[in-house]
């Protein structure tokens, strides 16, 4: 019976109330069972009558609940058509979540959130290349090959263009659809067409689990390491961070330029690591919960020593800007480039008792200075625009173009 399917809403609500301050959190196996135990009790009450005592364990709430009861009579007894009884309350746990205008509040299926995680996994089953759209040329420009991945040893290269791939020919409808055909099972093989240069050339490449990469180090000229974070969004990333700086350390680089430009953020953990390399002792993070409790993540006071700048731009997002934000705030280095997104919010995510999950804005988290800057975004010291041409070919973008870049080194170049 339609009424029986009560209780899943009622969880929802109840997951609500319990969320707590952390970037990515899910209940244990205990816990799911726990709240599936509740939700077996509830279901065998078959009667409305056990309606409302049910939704006393979330509020007193009644005349609402007896609403959406005489909704669901209604359809029951009345609407002539058929419907997808799980379709209405999937789209009924999607619309819980978007009418509190969470910017960043989901609710996902079990499959849905399967497919994500999947997605983010840090190791893949692909070929090993970092790539994006090519406007140019409609096709899947190469801007890194993964060391020692299939991409690598088929002979891949930088500045490649994918056109096709297991028949899929590359467009911008066609992109993501491209993509995914690349991705498949560990062992079996991808047909690839890549344009180099003027000639096109066919791969086939077996597909392996792939570690992701995150971090890239290049030595400038003058001593200047220059280090970009794609992303803080896997465990490795402190790991690559701290064998980076290292490297450039070892290769006597002694001034640096940290670029987190189209980096949307990431966990928590990662980010503070990475700071705690770069910041004396004194907080990271301060982290705000809904009653105003603040919580604070301090760096020890072991760190390096030396000239920093930042390059940042619109898309530099979430953990992205608190590592932009806390360089700045201990006066550290000088910023470059565009005002950033402004999200300086945390999300929780939950299990539900179905294998379905529950994403909300849970915390702020502000930087050393607890000065938020949701939804206004860090402004550099230095506001300098890339050109639309080169905006729109970010990643095809030589050195001597990139305006930003250019003016870290300038800046790094003028101190002693």
């Amino acid at each position: 019976m339609f009424k029986k399917r009560i209780t899943p809403f009622a969880c929802i609500v109840i997951t609500l109330l319990a969320c707590v301050a952390t970037f990515v959190a899910v209940y244990s196996a205990s816990e799911i069972k726990h709240k599936q135990e509740i939700n077996d009790i509830r279901l065998e009450a078959a009667e409305y009558g056990a309606y409302e005592d049910f939704f006393e364990l979330v509020g007193d709430n009644t005349d609402k609940h007896t609403k959406l009861a005489q909704m669901i009579a209604m359809i029951e007894g009345y609407y002539i058509h058929d419907y997808d009884e799980n379709l209405v309350w999937e789209n009924l746990y999607k619309s819980l979540v978007e009418s509190i205008a969470d910017d960043y509040g989901q609710y996902l299926t079990a499959e849905e959130y399967e497919a994500l995680i999947d997605s983010a996994d840090g190791d893949f089953v692909g070929i090993g290349v970092h790539a994006t759209f090519d406007v140019d040329t409609e096709g899947v420009y190469i801007f890194g090959v993964i060391p020692n991945s299939p991409a690598e040893l088929a002979g891949l290269q930088k500045g490649d263009i994918i056109v096709s791939a297991e028949g899929i020919e590359s467009s911008e409808e066609s992109y993501y659809k491209l993509l995914d055909s690349v991705r498949g099972e560990a062992g079996t093989e991808v047909s690839l067409t890549v344009l180099r240069g003027e000639e096109k050339i066919d791969f086939k490449i077996k597909r392996q689990a792939v570690s992701a990469e995150n971090v890239f180090y290049e030595k400038l000229e003058n001593n200047i390491g220059y280090i970009r974070i794609l992303s803080f969004a896997d465990e490795s990333v402190s790991e690559e961070f701290t064998k980076k700086l290292a490297l450039a350390q070892s290769e006597g680089c002694k001034k640096f330029i940290f670029d987190v430009r189209n980096n949307t953020g990431g966990y928590l953990n990662e980010i503070c690591d990475v700071l705690d390399l770069l910041l004396p002792e004194g907080p990271i993070i301060n982290i705000v919960d809904k009653n105003g409790t603040t919580k604070t993540q301090n760096s020890d006071a072991n760190c390096i020593q030396a000239e920093m700048t930042v390059l940042c731009n619109g898309n530099t997002a979430s953990a992205a800007e608190l590592f932009t934000a806390a360089l700045r705030d201990y006066e550290l280095a000088e910023i470059i480039g565009t005002t950033t997104f402004g999200k300086g919010t945390m999300q929780t995510t939950r299990y539900l008792v179905d294998g379905s999950t529950l994403k909300l804005s849970s915390a702020f988290y502000n930087p050393p200075s607890n000065i938020s800057y949701d939804k206004i975004g860090i402004k550099p010291d230095y506001e300098i625009k890339l050109s639309e041409e080169w905006e729109n070919r970010f990643f095809k973008m030589p050195n001597e173009e990139d305006t930003q870049l250019q003016k870290a080194i300038e800046l790094l170049n003028a101190t002693k």
